[in-house]
C-alpha cells in the first residue's frame, strides 16, 4: 500500500454527562392534596401548560368574603371622602365670614374713632370677629379629623385589597404550570398524595440543545480553550453522534479531583441525546497533515515498533521488504498515527509481515492473485 498524507488528530477521550440548557425541577408553591394530574411522563408541554391540580387549604368562599370586606372598606373610603369634602366647604365657608367680619371690624373702628358711632357697636363687631374665629378653628380641627378618619379607612382598603391579593395567589398556586417548553420527565406523585412546599413533583427538560460537562485533568487544562473541538459518542460505538466546541472553562480547580471544568455546547434537533446522559467524549486538541498505517503492517520486536517498506531489489522487477523502525502516535479508527520513520509515497507491507525478515523478496499481492 502506498501511503498517502492524511489528516492526524491529537485528542484526548473523556467521558462526561449532558445536561439540557433548560431543565427546571417542578415543586409547589404551596401545600395541598393532589386532586388532578394533567400530564403523563414524556409528554411535550408549552409554557403554563398545567401540570398538577392541588385542593386548597383556602376556598372560593374564603375569597368571596375577603372581596366583599374590600368593597365594604371601598365603600368607607368614599363616605370618608365625602366628609372630608363636606368639612372642607364649611372651613372655606368660615374663612369667608372671618374676611367678612375683619371688613366690618376695620369700618366700624373707623367710625368710632370719628365718633360717628358709639363704643357699644365695636364691642358688638369684635364679640362676631372673634366668634368667626372660633367657628373657622373649629371647622379646620373638624377637615384634620376628617383627614385622619379617610386615611384610616384607605389603610383598611389597602389591607382588604392585600388580603384578597394573598388568597388569590394560594389558590393559584394550587395549580402547577410547565414554565419553560419541553418534555416531561418521570412524575414522581400520585393522585391523592399530600404535598408539601418544595416536595419534587417533576422535572422539564428542553433537549434541543445540550451541553456537555467535562473534568479536564489539570496537566491538560492548558491545551483548552473556547471553541476547541468535541465529538461525543455512545459508550459502546465508536462512531461519533455530534461534533461541538468547548463554550465554557472553569477559572477554579476542583482541588479534590486536581481537573477543571469545561463544557460544550451540542445542538440536538433530532432527539437522539438524552438530558443525564452519559456520553464518550473526545477533545480534539490538534489537527495537521501526516501518514496513518494500518494496525496490520505494525511488527514489535524488543519494545521497538517497526514496519516493513517495499524496496527495489537487485532485479529490475523484484521487490524487497526493508524493516524500518517507526514512532507511533495514536489509534486512529483502524490505523495508527506514524510520527517518525515513514513519509507519504511511500509503500508498505500491509499482510503477511509475521513471514518476513528484513530483506526478504516480496511480491504485490495482486501479482501472486494473477499469477494464480
Amino acid at each position: 500500500e502506498q501511503l498517502q498524507p492524511n489528516t492526524l488528530i491529537d485528542s484526548s477521550q473523556f467521558v462526561g454527562t449532558l445536561e439540557a440548557k433548560e431543565r427546571v425541577a417542578l415543586r409547589p408553591e404551596t401545600g395541598g392534596r393532589i386532586s388532578e394530574i394533567f400530564v403523563e411522563s414524556g409528554e411535550q408541554v408549552e409554557v403554563g401548560t398545567p401540570i398538577v391540580q392541588l385542593s386548597p387549604e383556602r376556598s372560593e368562599a374564603e375569597l368571596n368574603r375577603a372581596q366583599a370586606d374590600v368593597e365594604e372598606a371601598r365603600s368607607a373610603v368614599q363616605t370618608a371622602r365625602s366628609e372630608l369634602a363636606a368639612r372642607e366647604a364649611d372651613v372655606r365657608s368660615a374663612k369667608s365670614e372671618v374676611a367678612l367680619q375683619n371688613e366690618e371690624y376695620r369700618r366700624t373702628k373707623f367710625l368710632v374713632e370719628e365718633g360717628a358711632q358709639a363704643q357699644q357697636a365695636l364691642d358688638r363687631v369684635v364679640r362676631d370677629r372673634e366668634a368667626a374665629l372660633s367657628a373657622l378653628e373649629a371647622a379646620q380641627k373638624e377637615v384634620e379629623a376628617a383627614q385622619s378618619r379617610l386615611a384610616e379607612e384607605k389603610a383598611a382598603l389597602n389591607s382588604a385589597q392585600a388580603q384578597v391579593a394573598v388568597i388569590q395567589e394560594d389558590l393559584q398556586d394550587t395549580r402547577v404550570l410547565s414554565p419553560i417548553r419541553g418534555t416531561i420527565g418521570d412524575i414522581r406523585v400520585k393522585l391523592g398524595e399530600y404535598l408539601e412546599v418544595g416536595d419534587d413533583i417533576t422535572a422539564i427538560s428542553q433537549n434541543e440543545v445540550l451541553e456537555l460537562n467535562l473534568r479536564i485533568p489539570i496537566e491538560q487544562s492548558d491545551r483548552l480553550g473556547q471553541g476547541t473541538p468535541v465529538e461525543i459518542s455512545s459508550p459502546n460505538r465508536d462512531q461519533p453522534l455530534l461534533t461541538g466546541q468547548i463554550s465554557f472553562i472553569s477559572p477554579q480547580v476542583d482541588m479534590g479531583a486536581q481537573a477543571v471544568l469545561a463544557k460544550a455546547v451540542f445542538p440536538n434537533p433530532n432527539g437522539k441525546l438524552k438530558d443525564d446522559q452519559l456520553v464518550r467524549a473526545k477533545v480534539i486538541w490538534e489537527e495537521r497533515t501526516g501518514v496513518l498505517i494500518p494496525t496490520t503492517a505494525v511488527s514489535r520486536l524488543g519494545g521497538q515498533t517497526f514496519a516493513f517498506v517495499a524496496q527495489q531489489g537487485e532485479g529490475a522487477e523484484q521487490l524487497i521488504a526493508k524493516q524500518r523502525p517507526i514512532k507511533l502516535g495514536e489509534i486512529q479508527g483502524n490505523s495508527y498515527q506514524v510520527l517518525s520513520g515513514l513519509e507519504p509515497g511511500e509503500t508498505i507491507v500491509v499482510s503477511g509481515i509475521l513471514n518476513l525478515s528484513d530483506g526478504a523478496a516480496i511480491v504485490p499481492e495482486s501479482e501472486t492473485q494473477s499469477q494464480n
